[in-house]
């Protein structure tokens, strides 16, 4: 009998010999199966920032699709197309219940019959394997309490407008190429007032639905075909250099950033991509300022209340963002915050794979905790599954799943192309409706940023993510004073303190945003020397000073030095200017520092060092 000390206990007793055994047998046939098959590199075991462990071809990874990106896919028989039996289903009595349910408000009660016709089968509420486009009450429950998250009164809407938004989805592009048709004889005006017989009570019931989801375009555009064919269509026909295009939402408050950012993008970056810059009214964005942004080459500006109804849709702020991707006369969108800014032309999204796949690029936020949240983590996943008939292949990677964070996404860079998403545009814009932002799951479970995710999934679209969460990038340590913990006199150098930084699908540093200083919100807060940068999958969140502990030794990782040269290029021209300003008031003259390879906390050789 062996010591209990012993330290070869794989012979201890039978049954430990016949369990090592089979663990030996296991990892033999893997290894045999491996030697045979088609695939002859080596494999690495990866840890998914979303906890999944996913084996990958350690030669292709950066190259795996599937490995770079979280790619959102639906089953196909979730996705149902409008019919000519659906079209024919409407004439019946019951048919002309679902016509008025389809055709009312998100808020209004569902209608007064339990069995309505869609198609060839019978929709019961409650139903949802049999249809998406039944209306369940049964699913959201009873309350009425409109001020939570995750039951009752609020979500009950939403679930309702997710099924009005993909019967429109269906019922539109069942009828596209009829519209499409009567364009060519230019007779599209004849759409609406005089359909073909066999689609006319289709017909009504988009327009219907039109006037109710989205009456705001109303003022410049007889149907949503019209705005396709305005901002989609004809740009396509355009030269690439002309149908890609920067949107960016700007009012005076943040004029003073966008000025920086658009002369980054023409003298740093070398970026030639046209830009549109969206305000809302005389009052939003004054006429020095707009003066300013039009002298700048391939620099427009433009008013969104002439394009939509101000008065139906009150837009401020960073509601604006989505209504000017929709109205913007460019195919292929990158909408840009202004206090967001590149390491390389931001041209080059285009050429993500993700985006090629499924025509999105959207970025991971930063992990932020949910202690301070109003709503519970799995009070959002209870709305995600009482607001959504049925979802795609994406939210179980969510935060809000995991219960790992508030956010899933940031919208300070978003890549979508319209002639693959114009109706997912739509959708995330009906998202940010009056309506649908007065709720309370609006404020507490997504607000706009996550909105963009969450309006392709009522719609049913696939997008993509970048694998990796939002990092920081700026300097090793805190060596400002008013950052430091109070008494506290040393440098902590375990960290990165700085700007939210977000990656490409390699996991290298690609963009930023909250400008170039240490805290834009903080009078006088220095520029930052960008030596550092680490990934929010390796680190501990201190949100709190904006900095990112490391997780392990190597986390931390040096900038390149080409990249510190042109972060510093963005320096001085912030400083530049703030000095044509002449304004402290309104934008402060910083000193900007002196550019030192000893600065780079490894000698200054980049490469991504680990610190």
């Amino acid at each position: 009998m062996s010591s209990p000390s012993s330290t070869f206990t794989i012979f201890s007793s039978p049954h430990r010999r016949s369990q090592d055994l089979r663990i030996l047998l296991v990892v033999a046939i893997f290894f045999f199966l491996a030697s045979i098959s088609q695939y002859q590199g080596s494999f690495d075991v990866s840890i998914d920032e979303d906890g999944q462990v996913q084996s990958v071809p350690s030669e292709a990874g950066d190259d795996d699709l599937y490995y770079t990106h979280h790619i959102a896919t639906f089953k196909n028989d979730q996705v149902r197309p409008w019919t000519m039996a659906d079209t024919e289903a409407l004439s019946t009595k019951e048919g002309q219940e679902m016509f008025e349910f389809l055709g009312a408000p998100p808020s209004s009660p569902r209608p007064v019959r339990g069995v309505l016709p869609i198609g060839r089968q019978q929709v019961r509420h409650g139903d949802e394997d049999k249809a998406d486009y039944s209306n369940n009450d049964a699913a959201v429950g009873s309350s009425t309490d409109h001020s939570r998250a995750g039951a009752g009164g609020s979500d009950r809407m939403f679930l309702h407008l997710a099924k009005r938004l993909r019967v429109y989805r269906g019922l539109w592009q069942h009828l596209q190429q009829d519209y499409e048709n009567l364009r060519v004889e230019e007779k599209q005006d004849q759409f609406y007032v005089r359909p073909l017989p066999d689609l006319a009570p289709a017909v009504r019931l988009l327009q219907k639905m039109e006037w109710s989801l989205f009456p705001w375009i109303l003022k410049s555009y007889a149907t949503t075909f019209d705005l396709y064919h305005e901002t989609v269509a004809a740009s396509s026909r355009r030269p690439i250099d002309e149908r890609r295009g920067i949107v960016m939402s700007v009012g005076d408050k943040h004029s003073v950033y966008a000025r920086t950012t658009i002369k980054v993008l023409r003298d740093v970056l070398k970026s030639s991509l046209p830009i549109e810059i969206y305000y809302v009214g005389e009052q939003d964005l004054s006429r020095e300022n707009r003066a300013w942004f039009e002298k700048v080459p391939g620099v427009k500006v433009i008013d969104i209340t002439t394009k939509l109804d101000q008065s139906l849709l009150h837009l401020s702020g960073p509601i604006v963002k989505p209504f000017a991707m929709l109205v913007s006369q460019f195919q292929e969108v990158i909408l840009l915050d202004a206090d967001s800014y590149f390491l390389q032309d931001p041209e080059i999204l285009f050429e993500d794979r993700g985006y090629q796949e499924v025509g999105t690029v959207f970025f991971y936020a930063r992990t932020v905790p949910n202690k301070n949240s109003k709503v519970s983590q799995a009070s959002k996943r209870a709305w995600l599954d009482t607001a959504l008939p049925s979802v795609s292949s994406h939210p179980p990677k969510t935060r809000w799943f995991r219960s790992k964070g508030d956010q899933d996404q940031d919208s300070g860079v978003v890549v979508m192309d319209k002639r693959i998403h114009f109706l997912g545009l739509l959708a995330i814009c009906k998202m940010n409706d009056v309506l649908e932002r007065n709720q309370g799951s609006y404020r507490a479970v997504w607000g706009e940023q996550d909105s963009f995710w969450i309006g392709l999934e009522m719609i049913q679209e696939r997008y993509s993510f970048i694998r990796f969460g939002g990092g920081v990038i700026g300097d090793l340590g805190d060596s400002i004073p008013y950052m430091q913990d109070s008494g506290s006199g040393s440098v902590k150098m375990d960290r990165v303190c700085g700007n939210p930084l977000h990656f490409n699908h390699k996991g290298q540093p690609l963009w930023w945003n909250s400008g170039l200083v240490r805290d834009k919100t903080t009078d006088g807060s220095p520029y930052l020397k960008y030596t550092a940068w680490i990934r929010d999958e390796h680190g501990i969140w201190d949100i709190e000073h904006s900095c990112l502990i490391q997780g392990f030794h190597g986390a931390l990782k040096e900038v390149e030095w080409n990249h510190r040269q042109t972060a510093f290029d963005m320096l001085r021209i912030d400083r530049g200017v703030a000095q044509e300003l002449g304004r402290p008031s309104v934008k402060n003259i910083l000193a900007v520092p002196r550019l030192l390879r000893t600065d780079g906390v490894k000698g200054g050789n980049g490469n991504n060092e680990a610190v």
